[in-house]
Parts: structure tokens; C-alpha cells; sequence
């Protein structure tokens, strides 16, 4: 399945860049997103926020009629907001970028999907936990939106040999989190391994859910969070 493309979106934050080395050692990668990932990754460029996906005919053009081993979805937004001050504007923004988005593009890519075939959905501990670094209602909903649209997938999709998971990273040193000074040291504190954790280590987790190495895992979440779901 060398010649097997894989999908991805995201591949331009932290955990992405990480990914790439290990999606282009195994054959081609096609990305999607608002800027190009880098050497060696075919692009296609993709507003999410657009409500009528101008990307798809873009991503037509270019993906043709070859057979693609899998899917990545990391795309994803986040607004500090409380239910009352945070607008709608956000709030759709948020949808289409984290769930919509991966529901689209997943509902373009099954019938060209090899069997076998793995798709990995990033989530986020925040389907789960309230962030102690602001609330963000919108970021909530939607990655726990995944859970479901996860679950369904695998059911859905399992008896064509297409295997479907979600990642759920906690905390992270990428940029996109908590980073330094009170919020970080509180929520080391409750992390059983003492630290932020690092976009390789995320990484490696979808890469190992993308590989043959996983082939009798589907319709799990994986927490990848040194242990934050462990306390209370």
C-alpha cells in the first residue's frame, strides 16, 4: 500500500508537523488547510470556515481517481468562550472547522478508501474536563461531537475494513495551550506525570492507529494526556 495516499488536515499546527515525517516515510500525504505544511506534501488549500467548501472541487482535481490507506483529521480552532459573551460567529467557526469539516471530508474520501483502511480523529480532554485556562463551550461540544461521529464511523464503515479511532490530547507545550505561569503549574499538578505534554508524543499515538500494528483497534478513544483523566 506503499502508493496509497494518506488525507490529512492540520498538518501546519504543533502535533501535524510532528506527524508528517511519519506519514511521508510510509508514501504520499495530500493536506488540507489555510497554509502549506511543507517539502514533500501534496496541498490543497481549504478554508473550513467556508460554508459552501469550495475545497472539495480543489481536492477532486487533485486526488483524481487514486486509492487513498487513510484519514487524519487534526484540524482544529478554539475562541475563549463563555456561553453568554462568546458570538455566533464563533461558534460556527468552531463547528465547521472541528466536526463539520472532518464529516465532510469523510463522507468524500470512504468510497475511495482501501480495505483496510484507518481513520484517526483528533478530539481533545476537553469533550470531557472544563479547561481551567477559560472556558470554551463551542471547542467542548464539537470535539465531543467527534466521539460520536467516531463511534458511528466504525460501526458504520467496520465491515468494508475501515477501521476508525480518536485521539484525546490533554494539555500541550504546542502553542495552542496552556503554556507557562499559574494555569500551567495547576494543571501539572493534577497531570500524573508532572508535565505538558509534547506533539510528538501525540504523534506517535496517530501514527500507531494509522499503521497495520493497530488492525483490531476501532471505535476507541485514546486519551493522550499523561494521566489528567486519572484525578478529579
Amino acid at each position: 500500500m506503499e502508493n496509497h495516499a494518506i488525507l490529512a488536515t492540520g498538518l501546519s499546527s504543533g502535533i501535524g508537523r510532528a506527524l508528517i515525517p511519519l506519514l511521508l516515510a510510509e508514501g504520499p500525504v495530500v493536506a488540507l488547510g489555510r497554509q502549506h505544511p511543507g517539502p514533500g506534501v501534496e496541498f490543497v488549500p481549504a478554508d473550513f470556515r467556508d460554508p459552501d467548501r469550495h475545497y472539495l472541487a480543489e481536492l477532486d482535481r487533485i486526488a483524481g481517481n487514486r486509492p487513498f490507506r487513510g484519514f487524519v483529521h487534526v484540524a482544529g480552532v478554539v475562541f475563549s468562550d463563555k456561553t453568554e459573551t462568546g458570538t455566533l460567529s464563533e461558534w460556527d467557526a468552531t463547528w465547521r472547522v472541528n466536526c463539520d469539516s472532518a464529516y465532510v471530508l469523510g463522507r468524500w474520501l470512504v468510497p475511495r478508501l482501501t480495505d483496510p483502511a484507518s481513520i484517526v480523529l483528533v478530539g481533545s480532554v476537553d469533550a470531557w474536563y472544563q479547561s481551567q485556562d477559560g472556558p470554551a463551550a463551542s471547542y467542548g461540544a464539537s470535539k465531543a461531537a467527534l466521539v460520536g461521529l467516531m463511534r458511528q464511523w466504525a460501526a458504520e464503515w467496520g465491515p468494508r475494513g475501515i477501521r476508525v479511532n480518536l485521539v484525546a490530547p490533554g494539555a500541550l507545550n504546542t502553542g495552542n495551550g496552556p503554556q507557562v505561569g499559574g494555569v500551567a503549574d495547576e494543571l501539572k499538578k493534577r497531570i500524573a506525570l508532572g508535565r505538558l505534554g509534547r506533539a510528538p508524543e501525540v504523534a506517535s499515538v496517530i501514527h500507531f492507529l494509522l499503521s497495520p500494528a493497530s488492525s483490531y483497534v476501532t471505535g476507541a478513544v485514546i486519551p493522550v494526556d499523561g494521566g489528567l483523566n486519572l484525578t478529579y
